[in-house]
C-alpha cells in the first residue's frame, strides 16, 4: 500500500538529536582530531596490486595492508610466491608506491600499489567497520566535549535580493521544503512570504518586527519570524545556513511577542485561482446615509435596478472603516442600497466604499464572529477578480472553502491558505523546515595542553558516549588520546611524525610531538598514536630503549601512560577527511558540521 515518511519524522529525528545534548541525562558527544601524518605516506592502502613482468598481470586485487608501509617492509601478495619489498613511497598523488621482489632490485620486476589521493586531495572516508572503529581510534589525538550551546537547528540561507521571485506559503504545497519561501535581510531579520503578488518579483525589502503581516510597496506580504541574535550570527550563521530556534520562554526579543500573538488556523491570505469575467465593481463616497442599513451611493453607480444585489460592500476608509456587508437590494433610480445587516458603526458621507463580488469563507472554525475569516475583492480590473484582501483572519480553521458570488459575472475561484498549526510565527523551527542541526566546534590554542600546537591534523569527527579506560563514562571537557611515553637519556630531538620503534618490544608508533622538559632535550614526554604491537601483544615497556626511525635519536623508556579513553568505546557517528590543518598556539580552528535528517 502507498505510504510516506512525513517531514515531521525527519524533524523528530533532528529534535531528538539536538535535545540529546541538554537532557537531564544527556548523551555525551566529543569532537576529535586525528591523523598527524600525510595521507599519501600512511594511509592503509586498498587497491589493485600489479606485477610488472611484461604482461602486467593482476596478482592481488583489493589487497589490504593492515599496517603502515615503510621502505624495506616485506609484503606477501596473493597469487605471488615471492615476497615483495617496499622500494619507495611517493608523496605525490600522480605517482605510486613501488614494491619489488625481496631478492631483486631489478626495475623491471616492480609491483605497484596505485594511490588516487594526496594531502591536497584526501581519500573519501568509507563506512566500513575497519574505518569507523579501528583506523580512526588508532590515529586519534585529542577530543573536546560538545556543549549544548554549540548546537543549533539551521535552515538553508536565502538572502533577500531585489527583483527576485519568492514562493508564497500555502498549506497544500508539498514541495515547500525545497522552495525559497523565506528570506533573511541584512538586518538579520527572517521573513516568511505570505503573498507574492500573483507570482511577481519582489522589489522592496521587508522591514520591521510587527506581529501583523507586513505589506511592502511591491504588493508582497511577509510575516516577520525572528531576528538572528548577535551571538548566533557569530556561531551559526554562514553563507549557506541560518540558525533557527523556537523559544520556550520570554528572552525579551520580538520573536517571543510573535510567538505569543500567533493565531492557530488563521487565514492571512486568499489567492485567486481563476479570475472569472464580467464582474462589476464601483468605489466612491456615500451621498447620503438614511440609517444603518440603507445608504445612497454616488451618482456614478449603475442605474440598473438590482445589479449590485448579492455583491459585497466594504467600507475602506472613514467612519465605519473595516466593515463588510452583503447588498440585498439596489434601487438604480436613486442609487440606494440595502444591506443584509446593520452596520455596527454607521458610515457617513465621508466614508469610502468598495462594491465588488462577495467573498464567502466557510470552514470548521466555529460560529463566533471572531473565529470567522472575512475578505473582499479589492481589485476587479477589467471585470476580472484580480485580488482578494483578508479583513479578519479568523482562527482554528483546518479546512476552508471560498466562494465568489455576484449578480453579474461568473467563473472566479479562490483558495484560502490556512496557517500552520498554532499560527504563523508560533514555531519557527517547524515552519521553516529546521530539520538540519549545526555543530559549531572551536579549538583555541592548546586547550589546557591537550591539543598539540606544533603539529597538524587531517581527520575530524564526532564520537558519542566514549568510556574512560577505567570503564566510567567520559565527561571531561577535553581529553588527550595519545599514548604518553616518559623518556630520559635522549640522544637528541626527535622528528615530528617519524616512526618510533621499541628496541626490545618491537612495538612501533607515530610521533605526534616530543615535549622535552629540559633545555638539553634529554628527557621529556613523547606523545604517540598508531601504536602497532609486535604481533604477539607486546607494547612499549619501561626500561627498554626506543629509537626514531628518521632521526635515529634513541632514549630510555621511564614509563608508559595509555590513552585516556577505553579503545573503541562509544560510537563514531561522523568522520571527515580534510586537507592538512596546521596548528599554532595563538590559533583558533572553527569547524561547522551540518547533520541533515
Amino acid at each position: 500500500m502507498p505510504g510516506i515518511i512525513t517531514r515531521h519524522f525527519r524533524q523528530h529525528n533532528a529534535i531528538q538529536f539536538a535535545e540529546s545534548f541538554s537532557e537531564s541525562a544527556p548523551t555525551r558527544y566529543y569532537y576529535y582530531i586525528a591523523k598527524n601524518t600525510s595521507y599519501a605516506n600512511t594511509i592503509q592502502i586498498t587497491g589493485t596490486v600489479k606485477y610488472n613482468s611484461g604482461s602486467n598481470t593482476v596478482v592481488g586485487q583489493g589487497t589490504l595492508f593492515t599496517t603502515e608501509l615503510s621502505v624495506g617492509d616485506r609484503i606477501g601478495v596473493t597469487g605471488l610466491a615471492t615476497q615483495l619489498r617496499v622500494h619507495s613511497i611517493s608523496t605525490s598523488q600522480t605517482f605510486i608506491t613501488a614494491i619489488r621482489p625481496a631478492t631483486s632490485n631489478t626495475a623491471g620486476a616492480n609491483a605497484y600499489i596505485r594511490k588516487q589521493f594526496s594531502d591536497s586531495n584526501p581519500p573519501t572516508p568509507t563506512d566500513s567497520y575497519q574505518d569507523t572503529y579501528y583506523d580512526i581510534w588508532r590515529g586519534m589525538i585529542s577530543l573536546k566535549k560538545i556543549q549544548a550551546s554549540d548546537v543549533s537547528y539551521v535552515i538553508p540561507r536565502y538572502n533577500w535580493s531585489n527583483n527576485t521571485f519568492y514562493t508564497q506559503y500555502t498549506d497544500t504545497n508539498d514541495t515547500l521544503a525545497n522552495a525559497v519561501f523565506y528570506v533573511i535581510t541584512n538586518e538579520y531579520n527572517v521573513y516568511k512570504c505570505i503573498d507574492n503578488n500573483r507570482g511577481a518579483n519582489s522589489t522592496v525589502k521587508p522591514t520591521g518586527t510587527s506581529t501583523s503581516i507586513i505589506s511592502t510597496a511591491d504588493n508582497y506580504r511577509w510575516k516577520y519570524m525572528y531576528t538572528v541574535s548577535g551571538a548566533n550570527v557569530v556561531k551559526f550563521l554562514n553563507n549557506d545556513w541560518i540558525p533557527v530556534q523556537t523559544l520556550s520562554s520570554n528572552n525579551g526579543t520580538a520573536q517571543w511577542t510573535v510567538q505569543q500573538n500567533a493565531a492557530n488556523g488563521a487565514i492571512h491570505h486568499i489567492y485567486v485561482v481563476a479570475n472569472g469575467k464580467n464582474y462589476l465593481s464601483t468605489t466612491n463616497t456615500f451621498v447620503a446615509v438614511s440609517n444603518s442599513t440603507t445608504l445612497k451611493l454616488s451618482p456614478s453607480a449603475s442605474s440598473v435596478n438590482d445589479i449590485y444585489n448579492g455583491s459585497g460592500i466594504f467600507i475602506s476608509s472613514g467612519l465605519g472603516a473595516g466593515q463588510l456587508r452583503k447588498i440585498v437590494n439596489y434601487a438604480g433610480s436613486n442609487n440606494t442600497i440595502t444591506v443584509n445587516s446593520a452596520f455596527t458603526t454607521v458610515p457617513n458621507t465621508s466614508s469610502r466604499y468598495i462594491i465588488s463580488p462577495l467573498v464567502t469563507v466557510r470552514g470548521d472554525s466555529g460560529g463566533t464572529a471572531n473565529s470567522r475569516c472575512t475578505a473582499y475583492v479589492s481589485n476587479t480590473f477589467g471585470g476580472q477578480v484580480r485580488k482578494i484582501t483578508v479583513i479578519s483572519t479568523g482562527r482554528s480553521y483546518s479546512t476552508a472553502n471560498v466562494t465568489i458570488t455576484a449578480n453579474v459575472g461568473t467563473g472566479a475561484t479562490a483558495k484560502a491558505v490556512i496557517s500552520p498549526l498554532n499560527g504563523h510565527g508560533s514555531d519557527a523551527v517547524d515552519e521553516l523546515f529546521g530539520d538540519n542541526v549545526m555543530l559549531d566546534l572551536r579549538i583555541a590554542g592548546n586547550e589546557s595542553n591537550t591539543f598539540p600546537t606544533n603539529n597538524d591534523f587531517r581527520v575530524i569527527g564526532v564520537l558519542r558516549d566514549p568510556l574512560l579506560a577505567n570503564g566510567f563514562a567520559a565527561n571531561s571537557s577535553v581529553i588527550d588520546q595519545t599514548t604518553r611515553i616518559t623518556i630520559n637519556a635522549s640522544t637528541g630531538d626527535f622528528t615530528t611524525d617519524e616512526v618510533i620503534i621499541g628496541q626490545t618490544s618491537g612495538a612501533k608508533a607515530r610521533l605526534v610531538y616530543f615535549a622535552n622538559t629540559n633545555a638539553a632535550k634529554t628527557q621529556g614526554v613523547l606523545k604517540i598514536t598508531n601504536v602497532v604491537r609486535n604481533g604477539t601483544g607486546g607494547n612499549f615497556q619501561p626500561g627498554e630503549t626506543l629509537q626514531g626511525e628518521t632521526s635515529t635519536v634513541s632514549a630510555n623508556v621511564v614509563s608508559v601512560t595509555k590513552p585516556a579513553l577505553k579503545p573503541y568505546s562509544g560510537l563514531i557517528i561522523y568522520n571527515e577527511n580534510r586537507t592538512s590543518v596546521v596548528r599554532a598556539e595563538d590559533q583558533t580552528e572553527n569547524v561547522k558540521i551540518i547533520v541533515r535528517f
